[in-house]
């Protein structure tokens, strides 16, 4: 019973904050879990007022083996056949941001000399690098034609990508430090640069600007020395004079609990903070911001994750669409699988089930505000 009137309390509370009309898109991350849902998951994005999905698109995936003409999508050497299918899945009408990460063995600037064989975090050839960004802006910016059906996407006129997620993590992106000196940021200018001029190429031949958002900043955990703080991260990539349409965040607490901001990282709870910082670093720019990707732990009764936890974890999330400066804020994962079992907002995890309702999901639904 407890439990019950402290998920009406929250509903209460949530509703003092609930996205408003014209806030930051909501999102979802079009996972496995996800596209093995077909239809349903579409009818669940629906009741969430989803209007964006992220589809990451892994260069090493993609792209195993060097492509014989590396700017053409129709080249022997590319394999896009799962990327295809996530974007013809998306609804007419529903934005999709793209993501682009991860190096192949064979694009390494190293050449393999840093060890660890097939680590996607090694710093990729710059050349490599731009004709694979080059090949994926033109599959999917909503004119490309590779078979003879018809465009991919029916969003002509909208083209948005992040450019490497969690580029402050050792295990997304190496080096970070060279003799104890932070380099990643500097590196990362070389990564974001490269693809977005790529992306602009393509994008003003189709007669558009795109929207080129930094890789999601990651939020770490203070206790470690391998990855870059948010914050520090953030003031790296501004004194590289680095220009980006946004910035993109990915602030999953590590600890698996939402907590406040601290001397190195931000935090969701404080939206205003973010923009702050973001102002401080990029004055006068106006730069917005989008949450590319958040998760907190989620599940059913049998989880043992209170309901507690669930709708903090939601409030928080959804308290940043109100926030002006954010365009879109995106939840990692619709619904559970073996990989994450307890991340999804719906806790079916069998293709073309309808979700069985958690509290977190509950919590969302109870926080928007008549249709």
């Amino acid at each position: 019973m407890w439990r019950t009137l402290y998920l009406l309390a929250t509903f209460l509370m949530v509703g003092l904050f609930a996205p408003a009309a014209g806030a930051a898109a909501l999102g979802l991350s079009s996972d496995d879990g996800f596209v093995d849902s077909g239809a349903a998951a579409w009818t669940d994005a629906a009741s969430l007022r989803v209007s964006l999905v992220r589809i990451d698109i892994s260069w090493p995936l993609v792209a195993a083996t060097p492509p014989a003409k590396p700017r053409v999508p129709k080249s022997s050497g590319y394999d896009w056949t799962t990327i295809d299918a996530r974007v013809r899945a998306v609804p007419v009408g529903t934005q999709i941001l793209l993501t682009l990460g991860g190096t192949p063995e064979w694009a390494r600037a190293d050449g393999g000399a840093g060890g660890s064989p097939n680590d996607p975090a090694w710093m990729p050839r710059r050349n490599s690098w731009k004709n694979f960004a080059y090949a994926a802006a033109l599959r999917y910016n909503g004119l490309y034609d590779p078979d003879g059906s018809g465009p991919l996407v029916a969003l002509p006129r909208v083209l948005q990508f992040e450019i490497w997620p969690y580029p402050n993590l050792a295990r997304t992106l190496r080096p970070q430090r060279l003799a104890g000196r932070v380099v990643a940021p500097g590196l990362y200018k070389n990564i974001f640069t490269a693809a977005a001029g790529e992306i602009t190429k393509v994008a003003s031949a189709a007669g558009f600007a795109p929207t080129i958002i930094t890789g999601g900043i990651a939020r770490t955990d203070p206790a470690q020395a391998t990855d870059t703080a948010a914050l520090t991260f953030l003031r790296g990539m501004a004194r590289t004079r680095l220009k980006p349409s946004a910035i993109g965040l990915r602030l999953s607490p590590p600890t698996g609990i939402e907590g406040p901001a601290d001397a190195s990282n931000l935090s969701i709870t404080d939206s205003a903070m973010i923009v702050n910082a973001v102002d401080t670093y990029w004055p006068s720019a106006n730069t917005g911001v989008w949450l590319t990707g958040y998760v907190a732990p989620s599940g059913p009764a049998t989880s043992g994750i209170t309901p507690e936890t669930q709708a903090a974890a939601v409030q928080a999330f959804l308290a940043t669409t109100i926030n002006p400066r954010f365009a879109a804020v995106v939840w990692d994962a619709l619904k559970d699988t073996t990989v994450v079992p307890n991340a999804g907002l719906c806790s079916a995890a069998t293709a073309n089930l309808p979700c069985t309702a958690k509290p977190a999901w509950t919590v969302w639904i109870a926080a928007l505000p008549p249709a």
